[in-house]
């Protein structure tokens, strides 16, 4: 996800209402904390997505993450998100539950 910080601000240091993964909102540090050994770790991934479907400024979707780590190998998880967008296209809300699935290899493009 990509949020631009600048404008309108929540509590949470991030546009409109903090997203929530599997429950737990993520305020910016929480986001940071999370994503930062991700980025350190991912060598390789691609999106897969099963279903998409958007009604004017809302979109639920069904995707699949396959990533192949550094250490630890390949890994797949399974998102259901439903976000919701500000009428210049930056992300307000988003909802996601996520479920490991087992890993499928990345494809690479060759």
């Amino acid at each position: 996800m990509t949020y631009d910080c600048t404008s309108q601000a929540s509590a949470s240091g991030l546009p409109g209402d903090p997203p929530v993964a599997d429950g737990v909102a993520l305020d910016w540090d929480r986001l940071v904390a999370h994503l930062r050994p991700v980025r350190k770790n991912l060598r390789e991934f691609r999106f897969e997505v099963h279903e998409a479907c958007a009604d004017g400024d809302r979109i639920a979707t069904r995707f699949t993450i396959h990533a192949r780590m550094r250490k630890g190998g390949p890994v797949s998880l399974q998102v259901h998100m439903f976000a919701e967008f500000t009428p210049d296209g930056l992300l307000r809300r988003a909802e996601q539950l996520t479920r490991a699935v087992t890993p499928a290899e990345p494809e690479t493009g060759e």
